[in-house]
């Protein structure tokens, strides 16, 4: 969420007056302006040094004071694994779960009755959103089945792949109000289609990246830059995290979301010092109350 302020101050060639053009915008990525889904900007012409310096105060005093703002970086869990998920939701900081078709059959689920059934058993252990992907590859058998997917729960995100028929679909679910995750984002190029067709949020893979040797983290980086330089409401989520540095660098460069097994959540947990610190204030107690 940001607010500025610019002022473009020029003089006139014949009487060498000032004219003052002073724009000011007020929005932020994710549609994070006082709870509101919308981007507020104005202009005003001819604004003294004086009127300017009010105005830079109405905004401040309208984001700071009018409603307590607060815009945290977002933890989904990847899986299927209904125990992850209890177990993930448990800690307290679980605000979505991701899945794909391989974590769906890595559990052993198949058949399309017992899809459906595994996704309505994801939704009813959250509070936050699902992200349930689409099979089809053309635009007719993805709108059919995001249809589908959608009456399972209100909390279902339809997953759909940055194919060309994918585009279409996004801006398809987008136009009728339909929340959708574009998956196997690999490029910033991508993530602009789809950031442009109206996808709420753009799953971009950096382990795989990291995979063969390209920064998956870099790219995370520009795509939040291009989110930024034009205000798009689309939701960064770093997916294909492996381990906890993965999410401190995702945290570092302002990702929306990250998602990722709940061995990485764990491991932030951990630190040899907090161990060794509790150990020793733990055994200091024992031995004065024996």
């Amino acid at each position: 969420m940001y607010v500025s302020l610019q002022r473009q101050i020029g003089t006139t060639s014949s009487c060498r007056i000032p004219q003052v053009l002073t724009e000011a915008r007020v929005g932020g990525r994710s549609g994070e302006i006082l709870g509101l889904p919308f981007f507020v900007s104005f202009q005003v012409k001819s604004l003294s040094s004086f009127g300017f310096l009010l105005l830079s105060l109405l905004l401040y005093l309208i984001v700071f004071t009018t409603k307590s703002f607060t815009y945290q970086m977002k933890f989904f869990i990847d899986t299927a694994n209904l125990a992850e998920i209890k177990e993930a939701h448990a800690l307290g900081v679980l605000d979505g779960v991701t899945t794909n078709p391989s974590l769906m059959a890595k559990e052993g689920i198949t058949g399309k009755n017992n899809i459906m059934s595994h996704y309505k058993a994801i939704c009813d252990l959250v509070d936050g959103d699902v992200s349930a992907e689409v099979i089809s590859t053309d635009f007719e058998g993805m709108v059919r089945e995001g249809e589908e997917l959608i009456e399972i729960d209100d909390k279902i995100v339809v997953k759909i792949p940055i194919i060309k028929d994918g585009v279409k679909a996004l801006k398809y679910f987008s136009n009728k109000g339909i929340r959708t995750n574009c998956t196997l984002i690999f490029s910033a190029g991508q993530a602009l289609l789809a950031a442009k067709a109206g996808a709420t949020y753009v799953s971009p893979f950096i382990g795989r990246l990291d995979d063969i040797s390209t920064d998956g983290v870099a790219l995370i980086e520009q795509i939040v830059t291009i989110y930024r330089n034009y205000n798009y409401e689309t939701q960064v989520l770093a997916a294909s995290v492996r381990h906890p540095m993965h999410i401190m660098q995702c945290a570092e460069i302002g990702a929306d979301v990250m998602t990722g097994p709940l061995s990485a959540i764990l491991a932030l947990l951990k630190h040899p010092l907090t161990d060794s610190g509790l150990e020793k204030f733990l055994a200091d107690y024992q031995k004065g109350n024996q």
